[in-house]
């Protein structure tokens, strides 16, 4: 196992409703995956948030030229968080919508720290 799937595989662990987890490129493609998706596939979830990420950057980058951070979509049956690892990557974490919100912050964060140095 890859250092990549071994942080992910924890995450999943970690965090209560864990459906999948996968490390994003801003791009939206995913360069690792762990956990299963019945009706959804990760490559299309990613490149959904990677659009979301780009859209909510684009009113403030003549304000506040910062990248984001993290950002959540809570819908009635599932909760998406994303974490920045880097300039260029990001952690996705999608929970069932009963999941430990809180505890997927927390982990995505702590993940994102570790892999920082991986990534550079």
């Amino acid at each position: 196992m890859n250092v990549f799937q071994d942080a992910l595989r924890r995450i999943a662990e970690r965090v209560e409703g864990t459906r999948a987890v996968s490390l994003v490129g801003v791009d939206g493609i995913p360069i690792d995956s762990y956990g299963e998706l019945e009706a959804l596939s990760i490559e299309s979830l990613s490149a959904e948030m990677g659009a979301f990420v780009k859209a909510a950057q684009s009113p403030y980058s003549a304000l506040e030229p910062s990248p984001v951070q993290q950002m959540s979509i809570v819908t009635d049956r599932s909760i998406t968080i994303l974490s920045r690892v880097t300039e260029e990557y990001y952690l996705l974490l999608l929970l069932r919508r009963d999941g430990n919100f809180g505890r997927g912050r927390f982990e995505l964060r702590r993940a994102a720290l570790a892999l920082e140095k991986e990534l550079l």
